[in-house]
């Protein structure tokens, strides 16, 4: 028979409350409703949904200790009348499970009820698990053995479900997951991917690499697109890979991949890498729908670009990736050259459509791992993960020149008829310092560019390497 599981909906009828018993995925549902929380019956219950607007003025933080006094071993579900990034963000890095909003359609909410109920089923297992070894640990050193291990492989993902409920930057959800992933592990070759949209279709656009592990997705990635796991065996003899993907909601965002240590992976590791998987999954789906709500407050108007204080945040982010992992980053400065002559010989307007087309430019002339952002007025920056001082040179002088092939609206006004910009550039470790050091170096190395002559790149501390075109 079907676990029974009781749910407690603290809100008005609506279209999305599920009768007083229904089936549900694989379990059976007890639901009791009521109007506010102070008439809530006492649990225990499994779930708790609830209106927000139930609690009056309330703020999420009291909302959510009230329950956790009412419901202490309950998953919680919101659901908002209206949109509210703000509340949403407070709810999401609090403990509540997912965040609804009205009009909710009932298949929605149920799909996020057994979605929260197999999440709890999976950890009232694993704490299963976790009872039963330790039982058995005061049993044969061999199996005291086996029960570290297992102990091991259960408190990390204990530890990882926690790292990811405030996770809300996908680079520090997979940073987490890598750190959790290697205490499983070890040395052996993992691999953390994240494909997203790109021209043409899907590409990886993000991730970690264990050694010896490719850059490019191997022959099974459309399987692993489709929702399923790999097994591989080596024709050379060698450790056999599997491959789990990461599913948020109906999608794959991404995959977990590893290597036997010259035998094939047990199941008991492939149970690890799923449950990692679908955990990463939802810190993830979280972190994405965390950066749409923020990117309404970090978007120049003008140009779509970034704006200078979501630069500034990113670079230090940056910065401290870098230095942390010691992989290079570089950073250019990008200055139209006479724009002011170009706004004077014809009028705002035509300035506003030049600085739109060469941000469009920017964008498309750069990786989709490289941050583009206005850093004010006719000033551009772009931020270069893993590039170090050639690759840095090489993308200014690709910008620039794109720059310089390009037709711009109003250019006729500028001395030679033809818009262009300057770019100083700068990388780590050559700016060793700190991120605001390695601005002010391609800062400097912009001013030296356009004191030079314009229409030039200059990489900071290297005056023999500048650049320029007729």
């Amino acid at each position: 028979m079907a676990p029974l599981r009781r749910l407690l909906v603290i809100a008005p009828e609506g279209p999305w409350v599920p009768p007083r018993e229904a089936g549900v995925g694989a379990f059976r549902l007890e639901v009791t409703r009521v109007d506010s929380p102070e008439s809530a019956p006492p649990g225990p219950w499994d779930v708790v949904a609830f209106r927000t607007d139930a609690f009056g003025e309330a703020e999420p933080e009291e909302v959510l200790a009230w329950l956790r006094r009412a419901a202490p071993e309950a998953t919680f579900l919101p659901v908002a009348v209206r949109a509210d990034p703000r509340q949403a963000l407070i709810y999401l890095k609090n403990g509540a499970y997912e965040y609804l909003e009205e009009p909710l359609d009932p298949s929605e909410f149920l799909r996020a009820l057994v979605e929260a109920l197999e999440n709890r089923e999976a950890f009232r297992e694993i704490l299963e698990m976790n009872r039963t070894l330790e039982a058995q640990a005061s049993q044969l050193r061999r199996e005291k053995e086996e029960l570290e291990r297992r102990n091991r492989e259960l408190q990390a993902v204990s530890r990882l479900a926690q790292d990811l409920a405030a996770s809300l930057e996908p680079q520090e959800v997979v940073d987490r997951l890598g750190t959790r992933l290697r205490e499983v592990f070890g040395d052996r070759s993992v691999r953390i991917g994240l494909w997203g949209r790109v021209p043409g279709g899907l590409a990886l656009v993000g991730g970690a690499s264990g050694p010896g592990v490719e850059d490019a997705p191997g022959p099974w990635a459309s399987r692993v697109l489709r929702g399923e796991e790999v097994r591989q065996a080596s024709r050379d003899g060698g450790p056999e890979l599997v491959v789990v993907p990461m599913r948020a909601r109906d999608r794959v965002v991404g995959f977990l991949s590893l290597e036997g240590n010259s035998r094939p992976v047990p199941e008991h590791e492939m149970e690890i890498l799923r449950i990692f998987a679908d955990t990463a999954a939802i810190a993830l789906e979280n972190a994405r729908l965390y950066q749409a709500m923020r990117d309404l407050s970090v978007r120049d108007e003008l140009t779509g670009l970034f704006n200078r204080r979501y630069f500034q945040e990113r670079l230090r982010a940056e910065w401290n990736h870098a230095t942390r992992h010691e992989i290079p980053l570089a950073l250019l400065v990008i200055d139209i050259d006479h724009f002011k002559r170009l706004n004077d010989g014809n009028d705002h307007l035509t300035g506003d459509a030049a600085l739109r087309k060469l941000a469009e430019l920017l964008t498309r002339n750069t990786r989709g791992i490289d941050t583009v952002a206005r850093y004010g007025g006719e000033e551009f920056v772009v931020i270069l993960p893993r590039t170090g001082r050639e690759g840095a040179l090489a993308a200014a002088e690709k910008l620039r020149r794109a720059v310089a092939r390009t037709r711009f609206p109003g250019e006729d006004a500028v001395p030679g008829g033809k818009l262009t910009v300057s770019i100083g550039a700068a990388w780590y470790p050559g700016a060793s310092g700190s991120a605001e050091e390695l601005l002010a170096r391609a800062d400097h190395a912009l001013y030296e560019a356009k004191e030079s002559g314009r229409n030039r790149t200059r990489l900071w501390g290297a005056s023999d390497e500048s650049r320029a075109s007729a």
